[in-house]
């Protein structure tokens, strides 16, 4: 972005619309972790001191309620179990329902919008800094230029000076027969 103008930080609809739809594509391979923060479209279910009966139950239960299997290629397994002498540990992984799918992809869309738009106003302000240093600069370079060529000037103005009046004495050297045009004294 450091060659861009201040007018080509502008919201892009289309590059929003990539940064939602990749958002979006990672949200429905996640697992959802809410004590990190994490929101998934998979949830992951370890319902605790069940037997597998009850888990059997519970699967189901969450089935009915809108929650769908993963699909048949998906890299997790829709449950798995560990069947112990001390007990069952069954581990459930269901799609959330599409109703709250929807809703937390509203959520997202919303704060991939404001991520971007604060990535623009970020850029921006930084493109100005940037053009305020440059031009800055620019007027510092100038200035000093000027003062360089001013101060050239004043040196060639007293050389100029200088060498006036040297030529002067010399020409009143040599009149009054002090010295001879060779510049050698008389």
């Amino acid at each position: 972005m450091s060659k861009l103008t201040p007018m080509q930080f502008a919201f892009s609809q289309s590059e929003y619309e990539a940064r939602c739809e990749n958002e979006i594509a990672f949200y429905k391979s996640r697992i959802e972790k809410p004590y990190q923060g994490v929101v998934g479209a998979i949830i992951e279910s370890s319902p605790s001191n069940l037997t597998l009966q009850q888990s059997l139950d519970y699967y189901h239960q969450m089935l009915t309620d809108g929650y769908t299997p993963l699909e048949e290629m998906s890299a997790l397994p829709t449950a798995s179990l560990f069947d112990s002498p001390l007990g069952s540990f069954v581990t459930i992984y269901l799609m959330k329902p599409d109703k709250q799918q929807k809703s937390d992809c509203a959520k997202i869309r919303q704060q991939v919008k404001a991520k971007y738009e604060a990535e623009l106003e970020a850029a921006l302000s930084a493109e100005v800094d940037r053009q305020v240093a440059l031009s800055l600069a620019k007027d510092e370079r100038d200035h000093q230029k000027a003062e360089d060529e001013q101060r050239l000037s004043r040196e060639q103005e007293v050389r100029d000076e200088l060498a006036a009046s040297r030529a002067k004495l010399r020409d009143q050297l040599i009149e009054s027969g002090k010295l001879n045009i060779d510049g050698s004294a008389a």
